[in-house]
């Protein structure tokens, strides 16, 4: 497998990220419901870079050639960093703070692999990133796959945090219209 250095993927997943109220919509849907974050930005992706939604059995393929290095990596690098968040008796905690920031370094990286590694295995894109109302309903339909693989059982403030991210990958989340 190859290690992408320029991943538009990557890209778009980070410059949604940063919009107001996406990370904390995110989590919130990972503490609830198991949501993958970078599954849930891969999908808004594909929307913007083909044009055609995913079919289930695609939906099912990604999820599943993930799975392992989400629950075997990713996922217990992030119960480590959390649990060091409160600190521990006994421990200095400017050390375990330290040590708790290179923790998160290193689940950040393992993130960027689990991205590098979906792009890498993408077929059918084109590079020009379609942020249309088309695009955003096509990553919409996407998600909404994901979900039904992942069997989550959203509610409607759930509802909301995914419409959130979706408007925030494609330029209409709160900072955008500053």
């Amino acid at each position: 497998m190859s290690n992408p250095t320029n991943n538009p993927f990557w890209d778009f997943s980070v410059t949604a990220y940063r919009v107001d109220g996406v990370a904390d919509a995110c989590l919130r849907l990972q503490d609830r419901h198991s949501v993958d974050v970078n599954l849930f930005f891969y999908f808004c992706w594909l929307g913007t870079v083909r044009d055609s939604a995913v079919e289930r059995g695609e939906a099912a393929a990604v999820v599943a050639a993930t799975a392992d290095w989400r629950e075997r990596v990713v996922q217990p690098l992030r119960e480590v960093r959390r649990r060091m968040k409160s600190g521990f008796t006994g421990m200095d905690a400017d050390a375990v703070e330290s040590l708790r920031s290179q923790v998160k370094r290193i689940e950040l990286e393992s993130e960027r692999q689990q991205q590098d590694f979906l792009y890498a295995m993408t077929e059918n894109i084109n590079e020009n990133n379609d942020l249309s109302v088309l695009a955003a309903a096509r990553a919409d339909r996407n998600v909404r796959r994901y979900l039904g693989e992942i069997d989550a059982s959203l509610e409607p403030a759930d509802e909301g945090d995914c419409e959130a991210i979706i408007a925030g990958c494609f330029g209409a989340g709160p900072a955008a219209a500053d």
